[in-house]
């Protein structure tokens, strides 16, 4: 870590990320595409990073919720097709045709914008038409989707390549729901196909689906979660599938004190020491995305033992109660990931947060340096 400057930084693995990309292609047929999503700046791995490692290893598309992270893809060197899962203001529209990005329609006012940048620019934008199943946020009704999808392909510079839904339940895939959303994007196909209306993508299987319901990955399926080595139910692993966290979070104590029983720490007295102990200082805080709900829940790796964050969470820093064990300045902490046989997860941090693994990646700020390791072992 002698690049670093700053005592903390995440850890991202590309050899996990390679790892659980061919586990999904083995998941999915041949002729099925993998599209891998990259939002939110790779679910706080790194986009760019995790493209790069996902394309190399067997996914042939790429998933962005904005044009703006497309772009940046773009001007990175990534060519492969990038589908754009957000909805749009107009003044996104042109770069979305400029640099080649796959937008999502349900707007017939937003297809004949993009249809007339296109005709004057002299290009041809891709679309895919998203289908509202029951998710009640994006996406054409099902009883429309013919009259509209038959529109898009009359409109010039426009081309019809993909037709899809999303799942609302992905952390209830079993459920009656799923199934209910899986027959209405059903017939909206069925009304296609008899309109003769050909999309030669049709996609609808998010990471829980491709996991739990193979009969939903259709041409294609998009992975989110999985990607990074986490599973959309921590306690549903699928046989013979084995997933890799990519991402470990490390901070080094800079501080130990010995304080007296009755103690006060950190702001608002939410801890006090009832014995004699040792108060080790690790320089991160909520500015980095370590939550003020982890203060007297959560705890950390130090010298391959488990010790609590005691009271609450500041901007900077967190405070661990050691009690007598030799911890030193300079000790490496891990608040996400392994050490020796132990590990924090970050479904451990959900539980601990009241929240989902998804919002514990994404969480983790940009002050704290990303290093990118290509490790053969599990850590």
């Amino acid at each position: 870590m002698n690049q670093l400057t700053r005592p903390v930084w995440a850890e991202v693995d590309r050899a996990a990320i390679a790892h659980n990309v061919a586990e999904f292609r083995r998941l999915i047929d041949t002729d099925c595409q993998l599209m891998v999503v990259v939002k939110s700046d790779g679910y706080g791995h790194g986009d760019l990073e995790t493209a790069r490692a996902a394309l190399a290893s067997g996914a042939s598309w790429l998933a962005v919720a904005l044009p703006e992270e497309g772009v940046r893809l773009r001007r990175s060197g990534i060519a492969a097709p990038i589908l754009v899962l957000g909805s749009l203001a107009a003044e996104q529209l042109e770069m979305c045709v400029t640099k080649d990005l796959v937008v999502t329609v349900y707007q017939w006012e937003q297809a004949q914008a993009l249809s007339r940048i296109a005709s004057r620019l002299q290009k041809t934008v891709r679309v895919h038409v998203k289908v509202d199943t029951g998710m009640g946020r994006l996406g054409i009704p099902v009883e429309q989707a013919v009259d509209f999808t038959a529109g898009l392909q009359r409109l010039p510079g426009v081309e019809v390549q993909g037709v899809f839904t999303h799942f609302a339940t992905a952390d209830q895939p079993l459920g009656e729901y799923v199934r209910f959303q899986q027959q209405r994007f059903g017939e909206a196909l069925k009304q296609l196909t008899a309109a003769r209306l050909r999309i030669p993508l049709r996609h609808s299987a998010n990471t829980a689906a491709t996991l739990y319901l193979p009969d939903t990955h259709m041409d294609m399926v998009r992975v989110g979660l999985g990607i990074y080595g986490l599973l959309p139910i921590p306690s549903k692993s699928v046989p013979g599938v084995s997933l890799k966290p990519a991402l470990s979070l490390f901070a080094r104590v800079t501080s130990v004190r010995r304080v007296s029983a009755g103690t006060a720490i950190s702001y608002g007295t939410s801890y006090v020491t009832w014995r004699e102990t040792s108060i080790a200082v690790l320089p991160i805080g909520y500015g980095d995305g370590v939550s003020r709900q982890l203060g007297n829940r959560g705890c950390v790796l130090l010298d391959e033992t488990r010790f609590p964050i005691v009271g609450h969470v500041t901007m900077d820093h967190i405070m661990i109660d050691v009690g007598d064990h030799p911890v030193q300045i300079g000790d490496e902490a891990v608040l996400l990931g392994g050490q020796a046989a132990d590990a924090v997860t970050a479904d451990e941090w959900a539980d601990w947060m009241g929240t989902i693994s998804y919002e514990v990646t994404c969480m983790i700020g940009s002050r704290v340096p990303r290093v990118y390791v290509q490790r053969t072992d599990a850590r």
